[in-house]
């Protein structure tokens, strides 16, 4: 994170492809979750929604797991303007956070390492 991490605060990330056939099915994607987030919080410390949502989509891929990188914003803000929250998915499971952002956010960038799309 912190070599794709941009002034500005753009980030230039490398996507690792999805390793096919590499994943660890046995151990499964929440428990490949909380692993990457351990190695997370002892190298970086908490990351903020955006780069915790880039480090956990990019880890998966590389453990060979399908997971897309996802930017929401506020479909019906309380107090204007809407703000934007980041989450990954994996197989379409929300595996990033507890919140309903596909209920309370609108998508605006999916990305799966090889394309993006508004």
């Amino acid at each position: 994170m912190q070599s794709a991490r941009r002034d500005g605060g753009t980030y230039k990330l490398e996507w690792p492809p999805v390793r096919e056939g590499f994943a660890i099915q046995a151990m499964g994607v929440p428990l490949a979750v909380a692993r990457l987030r351990m190695a997370e919080r002892l190298l970086m410390g908490f990351l903020d929604p955006v780069e915790d949502a880039l480090f956990v989509a990019a880890g998966l891929r590389a453990l060979g797991y399908p997971a897309s990188f996802h930017l929401g914003r506020e479909a019906a803000p309380v107090v204007a303007p809407g703000g934007f929250y980041a989450w990954a998915q994996c197989d379409g499971a929300v595996v990033t956070t507890s919140l309903p952002v596909r209920e309370e956010y609108t998508e605006v960038l999916r990305t799966d390492g090889r394309k993006a799309a508004c």
